[in-house]
This record gives structure tokens, C-alpha cells and sequence, in this order.
């Protein structure tokens, strides 16, 4: 009987499988880090009611920081909260809570596709989470596509906005 030929892994293989992914990963703010806040993330057009965002947003997780989305693509807006943590889950500890509903927030517009996004990972189709101001629409909650951290925003089923909350993203800022 003859003995089968061992196959060989191509060199560096092995090493590439368990090193992760290699990458450099970008340098990151949260939003509380900006000393004016929103001010500092922000950036105006050539219209002044056009502001957008200054920098890269990135996922917040120290290990991933994948970019969800590229500067000067998403609207700032000030709107009410949306509570988008499902109920009986706990909040991720780097994941600020969100406002009560009744009070404003701070968002990222992102509009007319989801195409606008670096990296994205969209959930199932929600009922209408508790205490939104969206009785009986089905929503989507926004995560990282890279290592599914989230939310960080929501939208609606097959709707054409997206939501981000400036204060759940991380901010690619070299000094």
C-alpha cells in the first residue's frame, strides 16, 4: 500500500490565518474627547445649512475601527432621540446611553442609499422598539459590518435615510 501525499500549506499561510488582519488600525475619538463637542466634528459646505461630517467615522471598538463611513458624506441633524437598544439587552459599555425619547440628540444623515457607507451591517427588521416616535414601522438597526458592534442608528425597512448617532461613532482624527 502506498502512503498518500501530504499536502503542504503555501508559505505564510498559517501565520496570515492567526495573526488577524494585519491592518494598521486608524487613530480614533469618541465624540465626548472633541472639547466643543459637535462643533468640532463638524464641517460647513458651501451653503451654511449644509453640514457634514469633518472626519471618518469609525467603529469605536479599539480592535476593530473599521470605517462606516467617509468624511463630507453624511448631514449633521439635531433631532429627537430614538431609544434603538432593544429592550432587555444591555447597553455595550462603549456605546453611550441614548437620550430619553422626549429629549434632542445629535445625528448623522446619511441619504439616499446604503451604498453611502464604507462598512455596514444592517439587523433584522425590528417591530417598533419601545418608546420611538414610529408606532407600527418595522426598523433596522446599524452595526458594524467587521465585528457587529452596535447600534449605532437605525433606519427604516427599505427606507433611504440612515440614521447614526454622532455620539455612538468613533472620529478618525490625527493631530
Amino acid at each position: 500500500m502506498s502512503a498518500e501525499p501530504t499536502q503542504q500549506l503555501p508559505p505564510g499561510l498559517a501565520e496570515a490565518l492567526s495573526g488577524g488582519s494585519g491592518r494598521s488600525k486608524p487613530p480614533m475619538r469618541s465624540l465626548h474627547a472633541f472639547e466643543n463637542g459637535v462643533d468640532d466634528v463638524t464641517i460647513t459646505g458651501d451653503q451654511p445649512d449644509l453640514i457634514s461630517n469633518k472626519y471618518q467615522l469609525l467603529c469605536p471598538r479599539e480592535e476593530c475601527r473599521s470605517v462606516i463611513l467617509r468624511e463630507r458624506v453624511a448631514s449633521f441633524k439635531a433631532g429627537p432621540s430614538v431609544q434603538i437598544e432593544p429592550e432587555n439587552v444591555p447597553n455595550h459599555s462603549l456605546l453611550p446611553a441614548m437620550p430619553a425619547a422626549s429629549e434632542s440628540t445629535s445625528w448623522w444623515l446619511i441619504e439616499p442609499s446604503p451604498m453611502e457607507f464604507e462598512n455596514i451591517g444592517f439587523s433584522r427588521a425590528v417591530g417598533a422598539l419601545p418608546n420611538t416616535r414610529f408606532p407600527g414601522k418595522k426598523l433596522k438597526l446599524l452595526i458594524c459590518a467587521e465585528c457587529d458592534l452596535g447600534p449605532f442608528g437605525w433606519c427604516e425597512e427599505g427606507g433611504q435615510k440612515f440614521w447614526l448617532a454622532c455620539s455612538r461613532v468613533g472620529y478618525k482624527y490625527v493631530e
